[in-house]
């Protein structure tokens, strides 16, 4: 079989021979900082196989029996890969995440210049063996050598918790499955009309929320996995609980009835720049958030800005990236914020592409979204400009909740498979969407720019953590693929072959999955 590896090494050649975890084979690493993550690796090994590894502190004595052996350090095939292009979600200079992995008939060697990289090594392993044959009470790896390295410093998803609440454990499964496919940002949308997310004292609010302790443990637990969380709190636009919740916040001009793109009438309200309570409870907010989350970056939303006149949305915007930069934090904001104009230290995340519509949509809304798409165009343009870094979501490719277009070869999934996806958007197939290269986002000669991707998942169609999984899984890991991989790897038909094996893995974790008829599932 070809290797069950997602996302793809740079470099997997198969060796002679193989390895066989036995019970008790000691997992074996010489530095203190590398042992939580033996510890965790072997519980995860024992939970998935059923097999228990011994995880053991210094180097094995020649007389012991065969074992797996972590090494920090970076061998000749790692030291030629090159560094990932991006910013780093933590900040500062990316962390060193190569590793080498050779598995022969008498060892197994996991070397990586630090944590980083030897959580990603062993993340492999816990592929390979989730996937490997098993007799004789052994797990039996297959015989490799293996160089790998990012290709995108930033490797995330974004995730809606306004349109849906999911509880803590469930934020920390989705952590588990960022982990297990080497992605290291969970991008939180945490307020939108719908609801408001954030702790806020005594303020009314809509719907549940998290502590401040709730976000921070998510912190501590996504940071032990490699996992950086960027909040974000998304105005001046999609701020009907934050003015409800404030309703000194309400200048008398600063909302507008509209026509969604799914026909329903609705009201849109923006945050008014000439309202000396706007920047107020700003300040708050801000100051709240960078109690809670330590990381560099906020992204400040400025999507779809309806109804409010471009000198007040661009007087905002500014304003706003400026209290960002006053406590210490980045500003990165969706494609609409280069509007207001671009600083070399601003962000923008491309979004807003040439997604299919559905055929239905009446002719008033479509020419609506035709005209956001035009000058989403132009959004585009303006950050190649000014050689901003932007982060690619494309629409047509990252956005998740797009409906599935392979027929489900699974008879007991057709409710939920007619059920979530937003209906706005034409369905598309698995091949479609693993279909594209971060490099080209931008239009030729601008893939410098790309600072990183990100999935996104919108909740209008979930009700609950399955149908979360279900429109996950399987395009998930095909995002993490054009992160971290090798862009010169197999298409769409050897993923599909590897992909056929994670079913395996997702049976593990209890993670409700697509079972698309165009994937051979094992």
């Amino acid at each position: 079989m070809s290797h069950p590896v997602i996302p793809a090494p740079v470099r997997f050649d198969p060796g002679p021979g193989r390895f066989a975890w036995r019970p008790g084979t000691r997992i074996s690493s010489a530095d203190p900082a590398v042992a939580p993550l033996v510890e965790r690796f072997c519980a995860e090994i024992g939970r998935r196989t059923g097999l228990r590894l011994t995880p053991r502190a210094g180097d094995p004595a020649p007389d012991e029996p065969p074992a797996t052996r972590i090494e920090l350090g970076i061998d000749d095939d790692c030291a030629v890969l090159p560094a990932p292009q991006g910013l780093p979600p933590a900040g500062g200079a990316p962390p060193d995440e190569r590793y080498s992995l050779a598995v022969e008939p008498g060892q197994v060697v996991l070397r990586a210049a630090g944590p980083a990289g030897v959580a990603r090594g062993l993340t492999t392993l816990v592929q390979l063996a989730a996937t490997a044959d098993r007799d004789d009470g052994a797990v039996w790896l297959p015989g490799a050598r293996i160089a790998d390295a990012p290709r995108y410093a930033w490797r995330g998803l974004s995730l809606d918790l306004a349109r849906a609440f999911f509880t803590l454990a469930e934020i920390r499964r989705v952590i588990d499955l960022l982990a297990l496919y080497k992605l290291n940002v969970l991008h939180l949308h945490l307020t939108d009309d719908q609801a408001w997310r954030l702790p806020a004292g005594d303020q009314p609010r809509d719907g549940a929320f998290y502590t401040a302790a709730d976000l921070r443990a998510l912190v501590g637990y996504a940071a032990d996995r490699f996992v950086t969380i960027v909040p974000e709190v998304d105005t001046p636009g999609h701020a009907a609980t934050l003015m409800r919740m404030h309703p000194e916040l309400n200048s008398g001009r600063n909302g507008v009835d509209r026509t969604s793109p799914l026909g329903q009438e609705q009201r849109a309200v923006w945050l008014d720049p000439e309202l000396p309570a706007t920047f107020t409870v700003m300040e708050e907010v801000l100051a709240e958030v960078v109690g809670i989350f330590p990381g560099p970056f906020f992204h400040i939303g400025s999507d779809e800005p309806w109804g409010m006149p471009r000198d007040l949305y661009v007087s905002y915007v500014r304003r706003v990236r400026d209290l960002v930069r006053a406590v210490g934090k980045r500003p990165l904001g969706w494609q609409e914020s280069a509007r207001a104009g671009l600083r070399p230290d601003d962000m923008i995340q491309y979004w807003l592409s040439g997604v299919a519509l559905v055929p239905s949509l009446p002719a008033e809304v479509r020419a609506t979204i035709e005209a956001d798409l035009a000058e989403a165009r132009r959004d585009v343009e303006t950050a190649a400009e000014a050689r901003v870094p932007v982060i690619v979501s494309p629409q047509s490719h990252c956005y998740l909740d797009v409906p599935y277009a392979d027929p489900p070869g699974d008879p007991t999934q057709a409710g939920r498979y007619g059920r979530v996806g937003l209906r706005l958007y034409s369905p598309v197939t698995l091949a479609h969407s693993f279909g594209w290269q971060p490099a080209g986002a931008l239009g030729p000669g601008r893939a410098a720019q790309v600072a990183g991707v990100e999935a996104a998942i919108w909740a209008e169609t979930i009700a609950d953590f399955g149908d979360l999984s279900f429109l996950l899984l399987p395009r998930l890991p095909g995002i993490a693929e054009k992160a971290w991989g090798d862009p010169r790897a197999a298409g769409w038909n050897e993923h599909r072959d590897r992909l056929a094996w994670h079913a395996r893995l997702w049976a593990q974790d209890g993670l409700e999955y697509f079972h698309a008829a165009t994937v051979s599932w094992h």
